[in-house]
């Protein structure tokens, strides 16, 4: 009889252990989390087709217009993803420099030389909480006005641009499309 009393005794402890315990705090890969920003390359002569940009490389600008890191290098793409700033839920702008053929000369054809245009995306970042594991992420609302804008030089090679959607708050399509 003791021993079944100890046995009895033994199965309350561990089964008390066990429901005092909570699972993991840990956020699962599959979780959404803060989205980045896609853009979409689209052919100006014909806009229904998507068009490569031949060696893009893409780096983040700071206030100055200094470049703050490369975020993309040398690569043939149709579309990019790019990290948004936010320092709380305030109106915010990311610039981002843009430079087609990246440290390419054509002699032959200088069109086809290296070409940068710089573009500032405005928008105001809301911060949406998504499990006590995981906290919070943020999601981006683009500027209704001016959510993208391009500084004009004379050599230019983004053409025009549309805003397919205005907010980014998820990364299965593309909420900017550059027409080049």
């Amino acid at each position: 009889m003791k021993r079944l009393i100890s046995l009895f005794s033994f199965i309350a402890i561990i089964a008390a252990i066990a429901w005092s315990c909570e699972r993991d705090d840990i956020c699962a890969e599959a979780t959404p989390t803060t989205p980045h920003l896609i853009i979409r390359f689209y052919d100006i002569d014909n806009p229904d087709n998507f068009k490569q940009v031949r060696q893009l490389e893409v780096d983040g600008l700071d206030e100055s217009d200094m470049s703050m890191g490369t975020i993309i290098s040398r690569t043939n793409t149709d579309s990019i993803n790019l990290p948004l700033n936010f320092q709380g839920e305030v109106e915010t702008t990311t610039r981002f420099q843009l430079e087609r053929d990246a440290d390419y000369a054509d002699n032959d054809n200088p069109a086809n030389d290296s070409n940068i245009d710089i573009i500032t995306i405005k928008y105001t970042p809301q911060f949406v909480y998504v499990s006590r594991a995981c906290g919070y992420k943020s999601i981006f609302n683009l500027d209704e006005n001016e959510a993208i804008t391009r500084d004009l030089d004379g050599d230019i090679w983004i053409t025009s641009f549309d805003i397919f959607n205005q907010t980014v708050e998820n990364e299965n399509a593309a909420q900017i499309i550059i027409y080049h």
